[in-house]
């Protein structure tokens, strides 16, 4: 029996590149195993053939997603490739996303199976949770290098598994991350059986499985209102994608995972200097041509000489929201949320989009 082909994605570190520095190179690939996936086919054995490793630099996939995409997706069916194995990415996220989105394309655009791996709190995560693909397979991870060994075992028994043809069943079997997919199985109990064996589970403290489950979202409390505004200090955030002229951060206009902090004590407004617009939600055009739009720089100093706030933060707080994970926005307010905090300010004015 034949070997399964199998493609590899790795970015550009992994891939022996380079680090940092080389995060800009295009999609390409190799032919054979590279990296990681050595030792990945060591594991799989006879039951795969890793035939071509496809690899891409972090900031240019950000950057350049559809390029990125349709390109590998060209290496893929160049190669003939039946199935698909990205990472694992631990905890990266700009490397996560790209695997979650290079697993996804290749399964809706070629029908392949796709298997990928990270740690639960990479951005990549909650993408593969909003796609609900059921082609696609994410496997948890530790967050650091060091659980290489056995992320690579479990990918291997998953990608073994999958080619034999076996029935993948639900994630709580399979070990596999859960995708928010119902699929409609036969049982051998009544409905009333089991709803009540599951309350008995209940009352007696033993284990049990809901057959519906509902995601909670996070409750955020509600802050305490600013006792006397005319003494506070305030600070402007945006998710508008107000950035410095060039882009020197590298923002992207969806999904993106940074922030940037930009001096504007010496402006009166946003029209003094020149700024890009950095969105792909909108229409950036009256933005690009009045900043002040999407970052009200202009009225704050009208209102601070008004004498409604005391201080107004020497900073602009910015990110571009679009689309981006609820992980990675988390994560970005929490950063945020900290240097705010550092420098003693009272309130946030955070701009809508």
């Amino acid at each position: 029996m034949a070997q399964v082909r199998v493609m590899h994605y790795l970015n550009q570190f992994f891939a022996g590149i380079g680090g940092e520095e080389k995060a800009d190179v295009p999609p390409d690939s190799r032919e054979g195993p590279v990296g990681p996936g050595k030792h990945l086919q060591d594991l799989l054995g006879d039951s795969a053939k890793i035939v071509t490793t496809a690899y891409c630099g972090d900031n240019y996939f950000v950057q350049h997603p559809e390029e990125a995409l349709t390109s590998i997706l060209k290496i893929a069916k160049d190669k003939d490739v039946k199935l698909v194995v990205a990472g694992p990415a631990f905890d990266a996220g700009r490397y996560g996303l790209a695997c979650v989105d290079v697993c996804h394309t290749l399964s809706t655009s070629a029908g392949l199976y796709s298997v990928t791996s990270m740690y639960e709190e990479n951005p990549g995560v909650e993408a593969y949770k909003q796609y609900k693909d059921t082609g696609v397979f994410l496997l948890p991870t530790l967050s650091t290098l060091s659980s290489m060994e056995d992320a690579l075992s479990r990918m291997a028994k998953f990608v073994s598994k999958l080619v034999s043809g076996v029935k993948i069943g639900p994630a709580a079997d399979e070990d596999y991350i859960p995708r928010g997919i119902r699929v409609i199985e036969p049982v051998h109990k009544k409905g009333a059986q089991r709803a009540v064996e599951m309350l008995m589970n209940k009352v007696a403290g033993r284990p049990f499985a809901t057959e519906i489950p509902i995601e909670i979202p996070e409750v955020i409390p509600i802050p305490h209102r600013i006792a006397n505004l005319k003494e506070a200090q305030l600070a402007i955030a945006s998710t508008t994608g107000v950035h410095a002229t060039g882009n020197p951060y590298g923002f992207v206009a969806t999904k993106n995972t940074k922030w940037a902090k930009y001096p504007i004590d010496q402006l009166n407004s946003m029209k003094d200097v020149a700024w890009d617009v950095v969105h792909g939600g909108y229409s950036a055009d009256i933005i690009s041509s009045n900043p002040d739009c999407g970052v009200p720089l202009d009225v704050c100093r009208e209102m601070k000489g008004e004498g409604v706030f005391a201080q107004l933060n020497p900073s602009l707080y910015a990110t571009t929201g679009n689309g981006g994970a609820i992980s990675a926005m988390r994560a970005i307010g929490r950063e945020m949320g900290l240097s705010i905090k550092a420098e003693g300010v009272d309130g946030v004015l955070l701009v809508s989009t």
